[in-house]
């Protein structure tokens, strides 16, 4: 294979993965904490796009609580976002690490 091949090669798989980015980003996935007291959307650029906290949960006693059910399920689909993100790319990309491209 030549430089040439190689080149327009690499150049398409990049034209792919960010494609595959673009989509990455737009998608949007819903989180809730137990319970349903803290429910939302946040997408693929890990933006929250819509929470929505229950009523009952908004007073002075419940603060620390809410807080707590806001970071965890906010972690856990950050995480869920990210492994999606790692394992579509690695399938666009074959498994070549291309993130120094990107």
């Amino acid at each position: 294979m030549n430089f040439n091949q190689l080149m327009k090669q690499a150049q398409q798989m990049q034209r792919r993965v960010n494609k595959v980015k673009k989509e990455l980003d737009n998608e949007i996935y819903d989180f809730e904490s137990q319970q349903g007291a803290v429910q939302g959307k946040i997408n693929g650029k890990l933006e929250i796009v819509e929470l929505n906290i229950n009523d009952q949960m908004l007073n002075n006693e419940n603060k620390e609580i809410l807080q707590d059910l806001i970071m965890v399920s906010l972690n856990e689909t950050i995480k869920k976002i990210n492994k999606e993100r790692e394992d579509t790319l690695n399938k666009v990309t074959n498994g070549v690490d291309v993130s120094a491209f990107l």
